[in-house]
């Protein structure tokens, strides 16, 4: 039974959507032609198409990694270069899980721009993975924040960070986002030049482990395998029934537990409204105008952009002005870019409703498609915030909408399904959480757990290390923390299985990290840190 695949053994040079190139100069034509212009001769899909191609799996594999998210390649790449056979098996039409770095034309005439509706930044602190990004594959880099503040002064008020190097993101040769996942693209060029091979399409429906090996069912084929990280979320690791059998019912209920408490100590009421999803926004602009009118290229609008300003159209904004891509011939002239005008998860529906589906968190809406008019409401509300700013300024706002916009839909909570946003255990023993002190314990309802615990239940659900989980859902945390977005806590998760599994310190990675976070790693995560 020859195995469907929407692309049947990964190659980078295939999995690249638009090549990168230099922009191109601006076109004389007015904007209002440059726009009419676009929307005829662009058309941008929210997602790839499947190519119909079939593909046999391999009967075995030595290593498997399930999911090509930063810790499914990460575990592949260290085995890899290690000298064992590794295999990665990807459910879906691309790598990067939770990283999604999207290019894509916008403009007249059309340019290229990357932009990363998922995870997309990191601190130098965080060594997994910054040593690997700086030090292994050398990728450039620029600070998130113009002035490279520290990384705990950019981070918003009421959460804490536990990082003071500037925060990162990985940039091309115009100093321009390059997206978060070049990094794992290059663990797979060092995979597949060592023999490894990466299946796209291949959805895992279960696991058993035999005195023999560990059994992969995907579809009606089975790949056996000595070892296996399965790279999953939540949702689809609580799906794969044989695992779940074998499981003891204290982990079980460990595994099931999400948890996000409000200690109204460190959040007031009302400060973070939980919604449906983590969602993030993008506006094109034909004229980027916090460029050529406001010189308003760093910093956000409310102060803290995660909490929107509810505006009159009925549509949350908040601006972050330096986040998205913005091509100029010249500083602050013949501007054009993407505005970052949303990333939050309050309650809303105008930018979720852009998503396809919960299988494909990507959404693009152009002017052609656009029959509902939003983004010209987009457009109203967006001036209804930055109002102030051309008053001041003594300048009249733009009348021109967007000519695109693109989201990231990320589902959140415990019913979530698809692709989701983390759902860890955020927990609070702290006397103002609604409903009194919630330690770890109580919030899962597992008497006596302890992070200690819930760490290496999850990690090794049947206490058979041939069969291990790394993935972000999977940490336990006082809320009072915020320790290990953004790829690293799964990264550990990845670096602690393999020291089990007998595989030393990379010589690349910090000693002294290494030391504190993996070979001696025990208790809580970090120093509680006094709010």
């Amino acid at each position: 039974q020859a195995f469907r695949s929407e692309t049947p053994v990964f190659s980078l040079a295939e999995h690249r959507v638009v090549a990168r190139r230099k922009p191109m100069p601006p076109s004389p034509m007015s904007f209002r032609n440059r726009r009419k212009l676009a929307a005829k001769a662009l058309v941008v899909t929210a997602a790839l198409t499947a190519g119909g191609s079939c593909t046999t799996l391999p009967t075995e594999c030595d290593v498997v990694s399930i999911g090509a998210g930063w810790a499914g390649v990460y575990f592949a790449y260290r085995m890899a270069t290690s000298g064992r056979n590794v295999c990665v098996f990807e459910a879906t039409h691309r790598v990067g899980g939770r990283t999604y770095s999207h290019t894509l034309q916008a403009g007249s005439p059309p340019e290229n721009f990357t932009l990363d509706v998922g995870a997309y930044r990191f601190s130098p602190d965080m060594h997994l993975p910054a040593d690997l990004i700086l030090d292994v594959l050398k990728l450039p880099t620029a600070c998130y924040e113009p002035d490279c503040a520290p990384a705990n002064k950019d981070f918003p008020k009421p959460f804490i960070f536990n990082y003071t190097a500037p925060l990162l993101r990985i940039v091309d040769e115009h100093k321009q986002p390059a997206g978060y996942v070049r990094a794992i693209e290059g663990m797979v060029r060092e995979i597949e030049s060592r023999g490894g091979k990466l299946y796209l399409g291949a959805q895992l429906t279960d696991i058993e482990a035999a005195p023999t090996g560990v059994r992969l069912h995907f579809a009606e084929q089975v790949v056996m395998t000595n070892q296996t990280l399965l790279n999953l979320p939540r949702p689809a690791l609580l799906a794969l029934p044989s695992l779940r059998a074998r499981t003891p019912a204290r982990t079980q209920k460990a595994q099931e537990c999400v948890k996000f408490d409000l200690p109204t100590r460190v959040f007031p009421p009302g400060s973070l409204d939980l919604g449906h999803s983590l969602t993030k926004a993008y506006a094109f602009y034909e004229e980027a105008w916090w460029h050529t009118k406001l010189n308003m290229t760093e910093g956000q609008l409310p102060e803290n952009a995660f909490e929107p300003i509810r505006t009159s159209q009925g549509i949350p904004i908040g601006i972050h002005f330096n986040d998205g891509p913005v091509h100029c011939d010249a500083p602050q002239k013949n501007c054009r870019g993407f505005l970052e005008v949303y990333y939050s998860t309050v309650v809303e529906d105008f930018f979720e409703d852009l998503r396809p589906s919960d299988k494909e968190p990507l959404g693009v809406l152009t002017e052609a498609a656009d029959a509902e008019g939003k983004l010209k409401k987009l457009h109203a509300a967006v001036m209804e915030v930055t109002g102030e700013a051309f008053k001041q300024k003594g300048l009249a706002p733009p009348s021109e909408p967007p000519s695109m916009l693109v989201v990231g839909v990320w589902a959140r909570g415990p019913t979530a399904t698809g692709y989701t946003a983390p759902t860890k255990v955020y927990y609070s023993a702290d006397p103002s959480t609604p409903g009194g002190p919630d330690p770890l314990d109580k919030a899962c309802g597992v008497a006596g757990l302890t992070e200690g615990e819930y760490r290496e239940s999850v990690m090794m659900p049947v206490s058979d290390k041939r069969i291990l989980v790394a993935n972000n859902d999977w940490v336990a945390l006082s809320t009072e923390r915020m320790f290990g977005d953004w790829a690293e806590e799964s990264l550990l998760q990845a670096e602690r299985g393999l020291r089990r599994l007998g595989l030393p310190r990379p010589a690349w990675l910090n000693a002294t990290y290494y030391e504190a976070q993996v070979a001696s790693y025990a208790g809580a995560m970090v120093t509680e840190v006094v709010v």
